[in-house]
């Protein structure tokens, strides 16, 4: 009997001491970080991993991941500046760098209250910057240098939280499904009206150019013809000078000369001649010594 009084006493003490201890220790994970409140106020920070103590009973234990979170926001719906409706969906990385700053700055200081948080901050950054600036922009090149304006942004405005937003992304956008036909009819209305403007910009500054080659080609030709009727007259003139000092100087040769260039090109593709045969055209076919007198 004395042995039954102390068991019940001693499983009492013993499940006491249990509780006492689940109730004072708590174990961080290394992909973790925790804060304790001690009735709502902030009393130990716990970055490192390990067995930790509390206070039993009275302290709340807070964990927040230190690994990357990810975030995929609800649709947003926009307005561009060209009065464009869309709906935007975005994908946000996040990694909580300051869990006292967080505490502090985001009520409740959960991740539900976080990512609450972040929503209404990227949201408002998204409608901030995507009502600047017009749809076809966001269908072009530009698109990257938009969502990095975002991304600034949003780091920006979380700066102050505890958070360190690592990449914002527009994951898809899309026309709101009751607009999609008017609005693909006003862009290609749009588009149309460009393509008209540029083909007569093209159309004009073709003419214009081929005004100029055409101005400049006829100065050319004017200025070769000018300068092919001096270089003809300067040879004609050498010519005429030549052909002066060669008469003065052999006229019988030169006669001879001239009789042959008119045989070469008189006497061709069996051409016939009827002529005298005392015509002053075959006066070197007779005897050598009657041709020199």
């Amino acid at each position: 009997m004395t042995q039954h009084r102390f068991i019940l006493p001693l499983l009492i003490g013993i499940s006491v001491l249990l509780v006492v201890l689940t109730t004072t220790l708590f174990t961080v994970d290394q992909t973790k970080q925790a804060i304790v409140l001690r009735f709502g106020a902030l009393t130990h920070v716990h970055t490192t991993p390990g067995l930790k103590v509390k206070a039993p009973f009275i302290d709340e234990v807070i964990l927040y991941e230190k690994r990357v979170l990810d975030y995929d926001l609800p649709p947003i719906p926009i307005t561009t500046i060209d009065q464009k409706r869309l709906i935007v969906d975005t994908y946000t990385r996040y990694i909580i760098h300051d869990p006292v700053l967080l505490f502090q700055s985001i009520k409740p200081a959960t991740e539900q209250g976080t990512r609450l948080r972040l929503e209404t901050i990227i949201s408002s950054s998204v409608r901030n910057v995507l009502g600047r600036v017009p749809l076809r922009k966001l269908l072009s090149e530009e698109r990257s240098i938009i969502m990095r304006q975002i991304e600034g942004e949003v780091k920006n405005l979380a700066k102050g939280l505890g958070i360190e937003i690592i990449d914002v992304r527009i994951i898809r956008t899309e026309l709101p499904p009751e607009n999609r036909n008017a609005v693909f009819s006003r862009m290609n209305a749009e588009l149309n009206r460009i393509a008209t403007e540029n083909r007569a910009k093209g159309q004009e500054l073709a003419q214009g150019i081929k005004a100029s080659a055409d101005a400049e080609q006829t100065i050319i030709l004017a200025d070769a013809q000018q300068k092919t009727q001096e270089i003809k007259g300067q040879a004609d003139a050498k010519a005429i000078e030549i052909t002066s000092k060669a008469l003065g100087k052999d006229l019988e040769f030169y006669s001879f000369y001239r009789s042959m260039y008119t045989y070469d090109e008189a006497l061709q593709d069996d051409t016939t001649l009827i002529l005298s045969s005392d015509n002053d055209l075959f006066r070197f076919f007779g005897h050598p010594n009657k041709q020199m007198r």
